[in-house]
């Protein structure tokens, strides 16, 4: 664990705190057609993250709170798809219908919440 700007939805502002480096930039919100979203978003620029016993705590104002299981990692290679960001594609596994649900209804618009394969980096 480290102390450090943290950043686990790649669309989401960044937080402070001791965090897991696995969970940095797990995460990304694509749309139907599997493209992520744009970061400058203005509503997704009022979620506010934590880190609270190994979940992904995800509050906006007018939304219950979503809890994501930070070490949960998915071990069935046909669950995996592909979601693309500027031009790349990414392997990547639905974080759910209550998830996509909670996007959905945030951003009033169909969206999905997918983390990637554990091989992929949004750094490189």
């Amino acid at each position: 664990m480290t102390t450090s700007d943290f950043q686990p939805i790649y669309q989401c502002p960044a937080i402070a705190g001791p965090v897991k480096p696995a969970a940095q930039l797990r995460w990304l919100l694509v749309d139907e057609q599997s493209q992520a979203l744009d970061r400058n978003d203005p509503t997704l620029q009022q979620i506010e993250l934590s880190v609270r016993f190994d979940y992904l705590v995800i509050r906006a104002p007018g939304m219950l709170r979503l809890d994501i299981p930070v070490d949960v990692l998915e071990d069935d290679e046909e669950a995996f798809e592909e979601a693309r960001l500027d031009g790349r594609a990414l392997r990547v596994v639905s974080e759910g219908q209550l998830a996509d649900a909670w996007f959905s209804k945030l951003l009033e618009r169909p969206v999905r919440l997918v983390k990637l394969h554990p091989e992929e980096n949004l750094t490189a």
